[in-house]
């Protein structure tokens, strides 16, 4: 054995779709969390692994920048008016935007698992890039709308992507920890796109901080694609050792190993699971892009400037990043049932936090008092919807999909997509009319994805009682 890395069997893993990565060679074969496996933190897999997971944060994170960045700009590009875009047609720009990341969802999802994910993704950041300097130069709306669908589609590379790489680098019980961990790289990309990059609409013009991150995206696209490894060096993962004792024999296939997309694509559309998951992601999609209208709503009933607006619309975005974090170890720790039932509370308080939102104008309040109310709203919103959005998702994803798990991100984010294009399609038009009617549909999709949610890990709780062996 190479000297400074210890590595013994983990237990056996489950059968089924809970051993989504057993058709990769590579997986399964340690684990780093568990007492049967041990691994020392100097080891070349322990620092590849860390490595994958920085490298996967840098380019999301700036994925997330580059699908933001657009909106960001829309207050200052409705305040323009040489453009004529009001909130109505601005809405119709976001939902073409949402068309293209359908597109793109096929696309990248197909190429993920064809082509690898290191490969889908370095190009969906530099076509994403080109194409937010492209939305810099736009004087028209067919040109917004073209150059929107355009890098929504380019950026829908991220995710099915992480998804191929994470099951080439990490066994299945650590899936958790580890979306939890990379989800929080998307809630720094919008951070870093609403309140950093936003706060220079103070003294830059709109089109010069779209151009800047662009170049950002650009260099970022460089790193990435000379930092990231597609897996492992397989000497990091095997031992020679005569001493390491012989660990029980491998976990079955995946149920999908062997298959072809044609073959696979009737078992998951037939699968009540699938329902669910997509049912409660369309909710929580319209949820989490209640965060591209935020900022009009805080100029609109506050008074802020697009500046201001856009950064005060930070506090969304900085709660889920605490939430997502701490999400994806809880995830890990607790039974399915009870994690059930936690996230029905949390989509609860979600729903309650809209509730606020609808009632805060026929208080008589200061503007100063209603901004902060609102900030702390915001805050305890992406709170709770963050981790129900991100984690269940994810880790279905990989655990159904296995050898397809590229695919299924892909089709059920174009699901969830498709639905909040027709939302935002509608949504503006509410929002022109009154933020009341807008803030009304968007509470009842709030109770929807409370209700889709709960249900959903109750069956992946009885499922997963089912395929754990007595």
């Amino acid at each position: 054995m190479q000297k400074g890395i210890r590595i013994t069997e983990p237990e056996r893993l489950t059968s089924g779709p809970l051993s989504a990565a057993s058709a990769s060679p590579l997986v399964g074969q340690i684990d780093l969390a568990s007492p049967a496996s041990v691994v020392e933190i100097g080891s070349p897999l322990r620092m590849q692994q860390a490595a994958t997971i920085a490298s996967l944060y840098l380019g999301y994170a700036m994925s997330m920048v580059l699908r933001m960045i657009p909106t960001v700009a829309g207050a200052a590009i409705r305040e323009d008016p040489s453009l004529g875009i009001d909130l109505e047609v601005w809405g119709r720009i976001l939902a073409v935007g949402t068309c293209g990341a359908v597109v793109g969802k096929f696309i990248c999802g197909y190429a993920a698992d064809k082509f690898g994910g290191k490969l889908t993704f370095t190009v969906g950041l530099l076509i994403a890039s080109l194409f937010v300097g492209v939305f810099g130069f736009a004087s028209e709306v067919w040109m917004f709308r073209g150059a929107i669908f355009v890098t929504l589609m380019a950026q829908s590379a991220g995710w099915p992507s992480m998804a191929r790489i994470i099951i080439n680098w990490f066994p299945p019980r650590q899936y958790g920890r580890v979306w939890g961990i990379l989800s929080t790289s998307s809630r720094v990309g919008t951070l870093l796109a609403t309140f950093c990059l936003g706060s220079l609409l103070a003294w830059m013009s709109w089109r010069g901080m779209l151009w800047l991150a662009a170049g950002l995206g650009i260099a970022t696209f460089a790193a990435f694609s000379l930092l990231l490894k597609e897996r492992p060096d397989t000497a990091n993962h095997l031992s020679d050792d005569p001493d390491t004792p012989a660990g029980p024999p491998p976990a079955p296939p995946h149920p999908l190993h062997g298959t072809s997309l044609s073959e696979a694509i009737p078992k998951i559309l037939t699968s009540p699971r699938f329902w669910l998951i997509a049912g409660s992601l369309m909710g929580l999609t319209i949820l989490w892009d209640f965060l591209l209208f935020v900022p009009m709503y805080l100029q609109d009933t506050l008074g802020l400037s697009a500046a201001d607006a856009s950064q005060a619309a930070s506090a969304f975005p900085f709660g889920s990043l605490l939430s997502v974090l701490a999400g994806g170890f809880v995830f890990d720790k607790l039974k399915r049932g009870t994690t059930a039932w936690v996230m029905g509370l949390l989509l609860t308080i979600a729903t309650g936090c809209l509730v606020a939102f609808l009632v805060l104008p026929h208080f008589d309040l200061s503007s100063r008092t209603s901004l902060w109310i609102s900030l702390g709203l915001l805050f305890v919103f992406g709170l709770c919807v963050s981790p129900c959005y991100y984690i269940p998702m994810s880790v279905f994803s990989i655990e159904f999909g296995g050898p397809h798990s590229g695919f299924l991100i892909a089709l059920l984010d174009a699901m969830s997509f498709a639905a909040t294009a027709v939302f935002s399609y509608f949504g503006g038009g509410l929002a022109k009319q009154s933020w009341t009617l807008y803030l009304s549909a968007l509470l009842a999709v709030s109770v929807w994805s409370a209700l889709t949610t709960l249900l959903f890990m109750l069956g992946e709780a009885r499922t997963r009682r089912q395929e754990v062996p007595a």
